[in-house]
């Protein structure tokens, strides 16, 4: 009962996120799409636990390798949803060796199956549960299959942990290089969430591959834990899913020193680029990017970011909030009766706590005590 109880958890948190997420899917939100697919792989994955501690083998037999498949499928399907929420885009072909591992296991499982008699089967089964021993070919060669496809995901573990973390900087980075209000996008909420959740999952997840399931079938209480443990985990990946919302445009992460341009060029868009702020105010737009800046004084984005970066020595994001401090101020100072939530508009920010964070920030003071001390 125990078995059924911790597993059914987690089946019916999977099923229920991956419906919800799916759809909810749209155009604006695709990375609720690709975390749909991540949790639907989840259930298919769970239903295979389910299956072989319960003891219905006969069915398992003809699922094991969708099992296999779906285990090596785990990590790389959570990596495509940490890209599309980024909005980053996503070449199929450039994906095709993340699954190369999942499909050849599960195709080398598939056929051994098929060829396996009922009672190797069956054989197979019991050492995989009960540690019991092997004693004959076809049993030996779907043991050594299973743990094979184990050994990879302990590898998985460790390179998409690396992989995952390495494009959350590199995105963040990119984003700051983009984008005047991250707010809209529950970027910080998105980095500590997400960063938070692919630890905590890899750590009983490495645990859990690593004993295999005979500790786990043995031990009722020890099973519950770890499936209370998934489905909450599950659970808080789901509201990420719900709350993120991917940028509108195509995160490029990519380098800028590998931009090629003369230095009386970047001098130029430089000019151009302090005469559109002073002459324009785009700042007063708090959904303003970098592609809008490059578009209105005749250039590209990586040139402007180029610019900002080098030249001035700070973010795109950095670089507009800047002027919207120096907005701020001074309204504060000739208008001090205007509420803080006002300036915060008049000034483009995105939001009051977006606004009053920034200032801090800059001014080692709330905007508050700025217009008190200046009263």
């Amino acid at each position: 009962m125990i078995k059924i109880i911790a597993i059914l958890s987690t089946l019916f948190i999977n099923l229920f996120s991956a419906i919800t997420l799916l759809a909810t899917s749209n155009k604006k939100y695709k990375n609720r799409f690709f975390l749909g697919l991540f949790f639907l792989n989840s259930f298919v994955l769970f239903v295979g636990h389910f299956l072989s501690f319960n003891e219905y083998w006969k069915a398992f037999k003809y699922l094991d390798f969708i099992f296999l498949a779906s285990l090596l499928a785990f990590y790389p399907l959570y990596y495509l949803y940490i890209n599309s929420a980024f909005n980053f885009k996503i070449v199929p072909v450039n994906w095709v060796y993340h699954f190369a591992p999942a499909l050849l296991i599960g195709f080398l499982m598939l056929v051994a199956s098929n060829i396996s008699s009922w009672d190797s089967y069956e054989i197979y089964m019991n050492n995989n549960l009960y540690n019991s021993e092997l004693t004959d070919l076809n049993s030996k060669i779907l043991a050594y299959l299973y743990k094979s496809a184990r050994g990879f995901h302990l590898f998985q573990i460790v390179v998409y942990i690396f992989l995952t973390i390495r494009f959350i900087l590199k995105a963040r980075s990119s984003m700051n290089d983009s984008f005047s209000n991250l707010d809209t996008y529950q970027i910080r909420f998105f980095y500590i969430a997400t960063i938070s959740f692919i630890l905590f999952m890899s750590i009983p997840g490495f645990y859990v591959t690593l004993i295999g399931r005979t500790p786990l079938n043995t031990n009722g209480m020890l099973l519950l834990f770890m499936c209370l443990l998934f489905t909450l985990l599950f659970l808080i990946l789901t509201i990420i899913g719900l709350v993120q919302v991917p940028t509108t445009e195509n995160i490029e992460i990519n380098s800028l020193e590998n931009i090629e341009i003369q230095n009386n060029e970047l001098e130029e868009i430089e000019k151009n680029l302090k005469t559109f702020f002073s002459k324009e105010k785009p700042w007063l737009d708090p959904h303003l990017n970098i592609w809008d800046v490059a578009k209105k004084i005749g250039t590209n984005r990586s040139y402007i970011s180029k610019v900002i970066n080098d030249n001035i020595g700070c973010n795109f994001n950095q670089f507009v909030n800047e002027y919207r401090i120096k907005e701020a101020k001074e309204l504060l100072n000739k208008s001090p009766e205007i509420p803080i939530a006002e300036i915060s508009d008049l000034a483009g920010f995105g939001s009051p706590n977006s606004f009053i964070r920034i200032f801090k920030n800059s001014e080692n003071c709330t905007p508050s005590k700025f217009k008190k001390y200046n009263s």
